[in-house]
């Protein structure tokens, strides 16, 4: 239940080595993934922020600056303010200024609670009033990110003057004060909105038959449409599909047709069409797509490999070959044979 509320507190907690990332996981070097993971965790602490007063340890040593103080900060909550920071042992300006942003508290000041850094809370206060706006309310006149510089250029040429700014900063600050306003996760990635399409849907499939559980009569079958098969493991390169046969079959990406990886759930059930079988591999495709078998993928790799193998071995042989008849008429003069000096 923790892990639906939130993934990042829990996941966070554990090993690497026991995240179950797939099968090529242990092929890493274990400190190597420790701390590519270590930095992916704190990106995306960055990028979502924590509540500095009801985080766990784990997660606040994720915060940038914070690794080694965490242990304090939580001896001194519960904190009022983001300045109360300041009065942590060890936690000095130069921490402050990179931990201040990503550490949320909801306590006196309201900008505390939002995206925007301390040190730019008096241009903030000035642009909610510029603006009309207000931190508990989601505005009504939020223009597109790329038509803020020209619609609101004069208003962010003031900004950039009177606090001694760049118009990047105050744009930035804009960015983060609706962030905050509209409270939208970041987390969620909106260009991966789930598609509706058939592709995939069990409706109309059924379970694959007793008569075809074996290799060489489902190879034979092939393709047999519209089977039901429950998703064991996903990779980046496709999905492997318990379908009722002896081996799990790879569902590739390229044949997930409007599907995307992201719209898969490890022991989900879906409907898949087996195409090919070789070598006890199974190639399978969504259903509804109504996929054709490559046949000729198996077929022509073979004999160019084996060309290839009779290519260089027959190469060889006739160097052999020129090697030893050039040795023999060096041997023999006139009928005696000679030994020659090197």
């Amino acid at each position: 239940v923790r892990r639906l509320q939130n993934a990042l507190h829990e996941l966070v907690k554990v090993p690497p080595r026991s995240l179950g990332l797939g099968m090529y996981q242990h092929d890493l070097s274990e400190k190597e993934l420790d701390e590519k993971l270590h930095l992916t965790c704190v990106d995306a602490v960055a990028t979502v922020g924590v509540d500095a007063n009801t985080c766990s340890i784990d997660i606040l040593r994720k915060v940038p600056g914070l690794t080694k103080l965490a242990e304090k900060i939580i001896k001194v909550r519960p904190l009022k303010q983001r300045q109360d920071l300041l009065k942590v042992s060890g936690l000095g300006p130069k921490s402050f200024e990179n931990c201040g942003a990503f550490c949320r508290i909801y306590g006196v000041e309201p900008l505390d609670a939002t995206m925007v850094h301390p040190e730019s809370y008096d241009l903030a206060r000035w642009l909610l009033k510029e603006f009309s706006w207000r931190l508990d309310e989601v505005p009504t006149n939020i223009l597109p990110l790329e038509e803020r510089k020209i619609e609101w250029g004069s208003k962010i040429t003031k900004a950039a003057k009177k606090f001694s700014v760049s118009e990047d900063r105050v744009l930035a600050v804009i960015e983060n004060l609706i962030l905050s306003m509209m409270n939208i996760d970041p987390r969620i990635d909106d260009s991966k909105k789930e598609v509706k399409t058939n592709a995939g849907s069990t409706e109309g499939c059924s379970l694959l038959s007793a008569e075809l559980a074996e290799m060489g009569k489902l190879e034979a079958a092939a393709p047999v449409r519209g089977i039901i098969g429950t998703i064991r493991n996903i990779a980046d390169f496709g999905a492997f599909i318990d379908f009722g046969g002896h081996n799990d079959g790879l569902l590739h990406t390229s044949k997930l047709g409007p599907l995307h990886l992201s719209n898969l759930l490890i022991g989900q059930q879906i409907g898949v069409d087996i195409l090919s079988v070789s070598n006890g591999k199974v190639s399978l495709g969504a259903a509804g797509l109504n996929l054709q078998p490559d046949t000729t993928r198996f077929a022509k790799s073979r004999p160019m490999k084996s060309a290839k193998r009779d290519s260089r071995s027959g190469s060889k042989r006739s160097i052999s070959t020129k090697k030893r008849t050039a040795s023999s008429t060096s041997f023999k003069q006139g009928g005696k044979r000679q030994r020659i000096k090197k």
